[in-house]
């Protein structure tokens, strides 16, 4: 791409006369930056180590003190903006199937996304990791947004991934816990699939955009209302091997739901609250606060209780935790 397209498309100005004319790729990672590469810069690190890989040109919104004018320096008042403009103006030549989805829809889906014959591409929050992979996204391949917003700036042509499910469709609704459902689905049945009741609707609309061919045993790695089970020594047990588990969720748009969905269907038992932030919809004496996982062992440790759900952490770095809390305690 010819520097002179890139200051077009990202209303940015040339602030020095390069030795250059144009650029292979754009990149956002310093340590990835090849010779010939646009550098997206946000820090003086980055931008050092950036210019000694052999970038080409830098984009930037800060006062960075030019020390290299053999490379293209191109300023932007907004860098935000100007990201978002490139990635609109790299797939604006592309016919693309464009969706955008809720969270947990989005978070099954990723665990499919090498089951399609084509390409599926999802939206990271941070929009400038869409870089890394920007240059491999092909004629009629998908790409995948939670953030609706986001995607009407970068490929307008979207529409909405979830189809309202005809709930007569489903029946035989066994739950068998929070976290594991049978049910029929017009002429399927599903025997104790690993996913709450809660988002059956979110595995069927999967399940139809698949043409029925999923593979059942991935949704052990769909993480919303998964259970890590424990004994009172704060041991990891296999499922159902103990009546202590603790559900995690760090994305809060899922929280409330899942929150209201624990009251109702498990209000026979004892459920704790806990997070890092306060939870509005709570009052204080239904949630406790803490500000690190280390705080969780002491908090819970002499209460009462069959299910945690800790909100603003997730499931990958608690699970880390007790197991690392197990092995240090195998040490004494």
């Amino acid at each position: 791409m010819k520097i002179s397209s890139i200051l077009d498309i990202v209303d940015g100005k040339l602030l020095n006369s390069p030795s250059i004319s144009f650029i292979y790729s754009i990149k956002t990672n310093s340590k990835k930056i090849k010779e010939s590469d646009l550098f997206i810069a946000k820090d003086e690190e980055s931008l050092e180590e950036a210019i000694k890989n052999g970038a080409f040109a830098i984009l930037y919104e800060k006062d960075f003190i030019i020390n290299d004018n053999e490379i293209a320096w191109i300023k932007v008042e907004n860098l935000e903006l100007a990201i978002i403009k490139l990635i609109r103006f790299k797939l604006s030549s592309l016919n693309l199937e464009s969706f955008y989805c809720n969270s947990s829809l989005y978070d099954m889906l990723k665990i499919y996304q090498n089951n399609f014959k084509k390409n599926i591409f999802f939206i990271p929050n941070k929009i400038e990791k869409v870089f890394s992979y920007l240059d491999n996204i092909r004629e009629n391949d998908i790409i995948m947004s939670k953030d609706k917003n986001l995607l009407d700036k970068i490929y307008p042509n979207n529409k909405n991934f979830e189809k309202k499910i005809n709930q007569k469709d489903i029946s035989n609704l066994i739950e068998h816990s929070l976290f594991e459902t049978s049910f029929s689905y017009k002429e399927n049945f599903f025997l104790r699939i690993k996913i709450s009741s809660l988002y059956i609707n979110d595995f069927i609309n999967i399940f139809n955009f698949f043409k029925k061919d999923i593979d059942l045993s991935k949704l052990k790695n769909f993480l919303n209302m998964k259970a890590i089970f424990f004994n009172k020594s704060f041991e990891i047990v296999e499922f159902g091997k103990s009546d202590r588990f603790i559900i995690c969720q760090h994305d809060n748009s899922l929280i409330e739901n899942e929150i209201k969905y624990i009251n109702l269907k498990f209000k026979y038992a004892k459920s704790i609250f806990i997070s890092k932030n306060s939870i509005d919809f709570l009052e204080k004496n239904e949630q406790i606060i803490i500000n690190n996982l280390n705080e969780l062992k002491p908090t819970i440790k002499n209460k009462d209780f069959h299910c945690i759900y800790l909100a603003n952490f997730s499931y990958k770095e608690v699970l880390e935790y007790f197991i690392k809390s197990q092995e240090q305690a195998t040490l004494f």
